[in-house]
């Protein structure tokens, strides 16, 4: 495994760009440019994995741990997190701009379509952007602490999870709640491609779904009492994975299962999940702790990033459809 560590350049709006050390490469695009895994977490950390397993720092003059990450292509990302901080880089890395979106709270969750529409939400506030996340509006008549957002491919539609365990669908700016019941805080939440099913996650193993666009939730059963992070659903709707305490792994899977694995000490999690379609794909979580997979989720090998700082983020520069 290499270790390197990679000088982007910082540029912040209304201000001089911000010179960066130097080094061999600007870019978190892989030579043949089949791109790589993102983390982020705590003091601006920011980590490449790319697909041969090499692993490099990607240090940003920034304060701050920065709290989710979302790529669209191989070459646009948008990174967000505490005080408002919202940072978008359309070269891959090369450059980092960081945009003024007019708040200091925390910034916890984006998702960016593959049109352009985008989201982002926080503490009190939702974000929403139609020019492919060159600037963000503040979306009105918005109530509750936002943990996480997912939208379509069109980005028609966004919902979105609070720590109160709501789920809200916005709908060009128009809230809605979607889901009021009282099972407990909510982290994570993903969606099909065209938007018919839905999972969300939270404390205790829960796991809501959605087979009907989100307008009815039922819950799951699962074999896990442990808090989960993050969740994604495959494109055909047969395969939940969800991450959380305990490094817990659990796979709903309508071929081979439910199944559930813990791969961490009690002490620890696992924060921030990735799958692409054709199985491979990322976790990463308290310590530096990152493992990747290569087939959806079923087994996973360990990645030794040298971090002792919690990654809470992740997602990667891609050519093809998450899962």
């Amino acid at each position: 495994m290499k270790l390197g560590s990679l000088t982007p350049l910082l540029i912040t709006m209304m201000m001089p760009a911000v010179a960066c050390k130097e080094g061999d490469d600007k870019t978190t695009s892989t030579s043949d440019g089949s791109g790589g895994a993102w983390a982020v977490g705590e003091d601006a950390t920011m980590v490449r994995l790319n697909p041969e397993g090499d692993v490099w720092l990607y240090p940003l003059e920034i304060e701050g741990d920065l709290l989710a990450i979302a790529c669209k292509g191989k070459a646009m990302a948008v990174a967000v997190g505490d005080d408002g901080v919202v940072l978008r880089t359309e070269d891959a890395g090369g450059r980092w701009q960081q945009l003024d979106v007019g708040t200091r709270a925390p910034l916890r969750a984006v998702a960016l379509s593959g049109g352009t529409a985008g989201f982002v939400v926080g503490d009190g506030i939702v974000l929403r952007s139609d020019d492919e996340a060159r600037s963000f509006t503040p979306v009105p008549d918005v109530e509750g602490d936002f943990t996480a957002v997912t939208t379509t491919a069109k980005g028609t539609l966004a919902w979105m999870t609070t720590a109160s365990g709501q789920i809200w669908q916005l709908d060009g700016e128009v809230m809605t709640p979607v889901f009021t019941g009282s099972e407990g805080p909510l982290a994570g939440i993903g969606v099909t491609p065209e938007g018919a099913h839905l999972v969300a996650v939270g404390a205790g193993g829960l796991v809501l779904r959605s087979d009907d666009a989100g307008e009815t939730w039922a819950s799951v059963p699962t074999p896990t009492s442990r808090d989960l992070h993050a969740v994604r659903i495959s494109g055909k709707a047969d395969l939940v994975v969800a991450v959380g305490a305990a490094g817990t792994v659990l796979r709903l899977d309508d071929e081979l299962g439910t199944s559930v694995e813990e791969l961490l000490e009690p002490g620890l999690a696992l924060r921030g999940l990735h799958l692409a379609f054709d199985g491979h794909g990322h976790v990463v979580g308290d310590h530096g702790v990152a493992l990747h997979s290569h087939d959806a989720g079923l087994h996973w090998e360990s990645l030794e990033l040298g971090l002792e700082d919690a990654l809470y983020g992740l997602d990667d520069l891609h050519g093809e459809p998450h899962l």
